[in-house]
């Protein structure tokens, strides 16, 4: 039973497939999964600015099921979009 547990927390804990600042490869991204019918989510982040002259870039971390990490990136990587 506690084996069967594990195994079932492995394969639907979150990892990241994919990571950008660029909002436009997001979309593309986002777009791919869901054409795939991969679930997804995103973690976003936005840095404290550094200085006057600093710039700030939203950081996406998108993630997929550990079950699902393997079709994710075929879906990503093999797609002509």
């Amino acid at each position: 039973m506690l084996r069967k547990l594990i195994s079932y927390l492995k394969e639907n804990s979150w990892k990241t497939v994919y990571f950008t600042q660029k909002t436009d490869e997001y979309g593309r991204v986002k777009g791919l999964l869901n054409d795939a019918g991969i679930k997804s989510k995103t973690k976003s982040s936005t840095p404290m600015e550094s200085g006057e002259l600093g710039g700030v870039a939203t950081s996406y971390d998108i993630m997929v099921r550990q079950k699902d990490l393997q079709k994710a990136n075929e879906a990503i990587h093999n797609s002509s979009r």
